[in-house]
């Protein structure tokens, strides 16, 4: 792996994908996808194959159950769907239920059945969408960067009428509710100084120090919700005025390969292979994307830089030693001055692919979006640019 830079950021591996505001929030979980349904009605957790993610989610949320659901059945069944589509219907510690009861619950909940089927399928094919979509995210550039607040979100400890009863004749319960209280207080202290020295340093030394834009740009970078996570090297010149990347990219062969359906005579989900020239185009876009949301990143946060000179490498193989190796597939040198010529309020509708040709570009790719190998731009072509 190419080493070009001194500075690394680090951001945990796995794949993030955001839900919508009135959805409920990913976390570690079991594989494929599960539903209950009981006499609250349908809730679903949904899994992503391959990346250890679920959400739970109540279903069927505009619709009632039919009276008669859960005749003769459990109080809460369970649904699951497993990595090749199939569902299943089980008892709560996992056993299958008789299809006589499984056919019933069909019958008595197709509306809501449905309806979880379509929210898996949604949920699969979701990252075939938001790994080419970075750059809808794009901060607009700016010369004056505004600190933009977190809140202490952990809630205070609260002491309940009987607690605070017990707590009167019982000295020792009083005590620990106490000191429950005065650790609140000290990390939220501690949150709030924190947020006090951010503030100081995204507002006022990032002005003035590269430590304090190194500090900047890390954050930054670690906060974005990558759909794949990138590995990204970089150093800061001798000045505030320029910066150089190199990101390295995971391979085509690590991207989805499928597309779900459901289909309107069956309870299962279908998949159907995305072909070669398809990956290829999800892979090019996806690249793309990649840089053009880094490099907005950066002349969003750091003002003072005029210059960045961004690249990204992928694993290749050398055809003379058959050894793994680095390969170059896009390098560009991009100006502020450039950049700001994008309307940020209608960055959606701009193309990643035609976007990166705007720059000073080396790329070699076919039509069909084959990359091919590239020497990249070095840190004395970026001064050389940045001095012209």
């Amino acid at each position: 792996m190419a080493f070009r830079f001194q500075r690394r950021i680090k951001i945990a591996p796995g794949i993030r994908v955001n839900i919508s505001k009135s959805g409920a929030g990913l976390s570690v979980g079991p594989r494929g996808a599960t539903a209950s349904i009981g006499k609250r009605g349908l809730y679903g957790n949904l899994g992503i194959p391959g990346t250890g993610l679920s959400y739970r989610k109540k279903i069927d949320q505009h619709q009632q159950t039919s009276r008669n659901s859960n005749v003769n059945a459990p109080n809460s069944t369970l649904m699951k769907v497993d990595d090749d589509g199939a569902l299943s219907f089980l008892y709560e510690n996992g056993e299958d239920l008789p299809s006589s009861i499984a056919n019933k619950i069909k019958r008595t909940n197709g509306d809501e059945i449905r309806s979880y089927l379509n929210s898996v399928r949604d949920k699969r094919n979701e990252l075939l969408s938001t790994i080419t979509e970075l750059h809808k995210d794009i901060p607009a550039p700016t010369n004056n960067p505004e600190y933009i607040p977190k809140k202490f979100e952990e809630p205070k400890p609260s002491n309940g009428f009987w607690s605070g009863v017990l707590g009167f004749f019982v000295p020792s319960i009083k005590r620990q509710f106490h000191e429950k209280l005065k650790s609140w207080y000290r990390r939220k202290s501690e949150f709030e100084s924190a947020e006090n020295d951010r503030k100081e340093l995204e507002e006022k030394q990032v002005f003035e120090s590269i430590d304090a834009m190194d500090k900047v740009l890390s954050f930054y970078l670690s906060e974005i919700e990558w759909p794949s996570v990138p590995e990204i090297d970089y150093d800061l010149g001798s000045n505030n005025k320029t910066l150089a990347l190199d990101i390295f990219l995971p391979s085509e062969e690590g991207l989805p390969n499928k597309e779900w359906s459901v289909p309107g005579n069956a309870y299962r989900l279908t998949s159907r292979k995305i072909s070669e020239s398809k990956r290829r185009q999800i892979y090019r876009d996806y690249a793309h994307a990649i840089l053009l949301r880094i490099i907005g990143e950066v002349y969003a946060r750091l003002p003072t830089v005029d210059h960045i000179m961004i690249s990204a490498y992928r694993t290749g193989v050398d055809t003379a030693t058959a050894q793994d190796t680095d390969e170059y597939i896009l390098s560009a040198i991009v100006k502020r001055s450039t950049w700001q010529k994008i309307d940020f309020n209608r960055i959606a509708r701009i193309d990643p692919v035609e976007a990166m040709k705007e720059h000073d570009l080396i790329r070699n790719m076919t039509k069909t979006g084959i990359f091919k190998p590239i020497k990249p731009y070095t840190t004395d072509d970026l001064e050389r640019i940045s001095n012209d």
